[in-house]
């Protein structure tokens, strides 16, 4: 009797290290998807219109501590620049003008095939 009690508290115990290990593998990945990439500061350098070939804007509040505009290089880096200031407005317009000219041409002259927005 003292062998089947043995045996009953092995696999009770074995049991619950795989629903922690399946618990702890599900939230994790699950988290993960949640992840946010945010600009934690802003650079006010101005940024050359020629290695820009989008940009979005984050917002405050909205899983980021601070709001930023993030152009995207055409070597896809991420840089991080304050909203609302004159420089990164003006190349926000132009941007936009330039989209909306490659949508005429369905994208396909030589710029607007890198343009995203």
């Amino acid at each position: 009797m003292h062998q089947h009690r043995h045996c009953v508290t092995m696999s009770t115990g074995i049991s619950l290290c795989i629903w922690v290990f399946l618990l702890y593998s599900c939230s994790s990945g699950a988290w993960g998807e949640l992840a946010l990439d945010c600009c934690l500061k802003v650079s006010h350098t101005e940024i050359p219109a020629r290695i820009v070939r989008g940009f979005q804007r984050q917002v405050r509040g909205s899983g980021c501590d601070i709001s930023a505009v993030v152009f995207i290089t055409k070597k896809n880096l991420n840089l991080c620049a304050p909203p609302g200031t004159p420089w990164v407005e003006n190349l926000i317009n132009n941007l936009e003008k330039e989209y909306k000219k490659c949508q005429q041409v369905k994208f396909k002259r030589g710029r607007c095939k890198s343009l995203r927005m």
